[in-house]
């Protein structure tokens, strides 16, 4: 009788745990979906601005390509300047959640404004008024959007790590991380589309669209409050109860000894950053992140140009091509990040991100062989799938490599992701400002300068990764141990 009550004992138990672990189980993943939604209002204000920004300043303000150039590489460098800032300071003080509340309040509170014709700027002002008042307006904006973006980026990024120690799940908040950026550009170009259509059409943009601008900026800013304020509503980090059931410490003798040398070494690990500073490693795999973000960002800001530029010689598709073009390009992203969710482990992520500059390289040979201003929009559409599948796979595997190369190091992920993340701001600006320095004044004397961009400028950046990717892969196998 008593080894039968032990026996029942032993399965109802059994049973417990297992309902236990399940329940945990859909927890963890609804946590890693609600993961996914702190970055969706800086996913939105970053498809707005890399696709729309050089577009609304120099056709809709008829600002100097040379000006709106300098704006974005202000923007650039004040984020470049902030992310390690941020990610020191993050480290140290506060909560990644409270970073986090932060940024998006900062972000909430001037970007809106990016998109709406400032007060005396309007054609019937004096020339000389508006060419001090106008840089000097948008550029204070420009600041706080950017510090406040730079927040948010940081720490969300440094989240990861922070979430769990499984180089699995790293690599599936990554993705998901991706596809809800994905998603969110999806809806700027959606509705984009819609504003484009339903408002008063046109064939070509300029000043009087300035309205249509500012709707859409106000749509997607409703959009991204909303998505922050259920993000801090819905996630929970790890608490020091978490730790405890994954094994962290033990209900026995010696409890205070395994937490007093985790304590130790947390203390020794998180003063030696220089190491990783002093990794060649640490270099490359930025490389790889500063190459494919400036592929991408390329990508976002000169496709519109390129396609308005088109429009001068070939008007028959009318101005919404501006729109659906960068639409086709999200949702090529979308699908080819959902397969690299699912296919990442078993091709590596190296491997994927040789993949990824591969598909970019091409969508940049069939631009500069095939897309002129007499090409089909079928064709159109399918380099635009190309480049979205290029940046998509590039992207998410740079990322990853990030992730392990921090390993069990979580409290520095700030620190290092500011690190990795820090160049290409830099690097995006500044090519932008060097494309816009070198463009004609005229267009008729090079009416086709904007392909020669995404042909030469995108492609350079792919050449780019697979050399850096060369190099990271023959020093990932002589990484020190921290």
């Amino acid at each position: 009788m008593i080894s039968m009550s032990i026996a029942l004992y032993k399965y109802g138990s059994k049973c417990i745990c297992i309902e236990l672990c399940r329940r945990r189980r859909w927890w963890w993943i609804n946590q890693n979906l609600v993961y996914g939604l702190g970055h969706i209002y800086n996913d939105l204000c970053a498809a707005m601005w890399f696709s729309y920004m050089m577009l609304f300043f120099q056709a809709v303000l008829e600002m100097r390509a040379v000006v709106a150039g300098a704006m974005l590489l202000l923007g650039q460098v004040i984020d470049a300047l902030a992310t390690p800032a941020v990610g020191m300071l993050a480290d140290k003080y506060g909560t990644k959640k409270n970073w986090h509340l932060t940024g998006s309040i900062i972000v909430t509170c001037t970007f809106p404004l990016l998109f709406v014709r400032c007060w005396g700027c309007s054609a019937t002002e004096t020339s000389a008024n508006v060419a001090w008042w106008m840089p000097s307006y948008y550029a204070s904006l420009i600041i706080f959007f950017q510090i406040g973006w730079a927040i948010v980026q940081i720490s969300h990024l440094a989240m990861i790590p922070d979430i769990t120690d499984d180089l699995q799940i790293r690599s599936d908040l990554t993705s998901i991380r991706y596809m809800a950026s994905v998603t969110s550009s999806l809806m700027v170009y959606l509705i984009t589309w819609v504003v484009l259509r339903a408002t008063n059409y046109s064939t070509f943009i300029g000043p009087t669209d300035d309205y249509k601008f500012r709707d859409v900026s106000l749509i997607i800013s409703g959009i991204g409050i909303a998505s922050f304020c259920l993000f801090h509503m819905l996630f929970k980090m790890r608490t020091s109860r978490d730790l405890k059931s994954n094994g962290h410490t033990v209900n026995n003798g010696t409890s205070s000894l395994k937490i007093e040398n985790s304590e130790s070494v947390r203390l020794v690990t998180k003063s030696r950053i220089i190491h990783f500073l002093q990794m060649p490693l640490l270099y490359q795999t930025s490389l790889l992140y500063v190459f494919s973000r400036l592929y991408w960002a390329l990508s976002l800001v000169y496709v519109p140009l390129f396609l308005e530029e088109r429009l001068s010689v070939n008007p028959s598709a009318g101005s919404e091509l501006v729109a659906s073009v960068p639409l086709v390009l999200y949702i090529s992203s979308f699908f080819f990040t959902l397969l690299l969710k699912s296919k990442i482990n078993n091709c590596g992520n190296y491997m994927a991100y040789l993949i990824g500059s591969f598909l970019s390289l091409i969508s940049c040979l069939w631009i500069a062989l095939a897309i002129d201003p007499d090409a089909s929009i079928v064709q159109i559409y399918l380099v635009a799938t190309l480049i979205g599948a290029g940046s998509s796979i590039t992207l998410v595997s740079s990322l990853c490599i990030t992730a392990d190369l921090i390993g069990p190091h979580s409290h520095q992920g700030a620190a290092i992701y500011s690190i990795v993340t820090f160049a290409d701001k830099l690097v995006t600006g500044i090519a932008v400002v060097a494309i816009e320095n070198y463009k004609c004044d005229e267009v008729a004397a090079c009416p086709q300068y904007y392909r020669g961009v995404l042909t030469f400028a995108c492609g350079g950046s792919a050449v780019l990764g697979i050399i850096s990717l060369s190099f990271t892969r023959l020093t990932f196998s002589c990484k020190p141990t921290i």
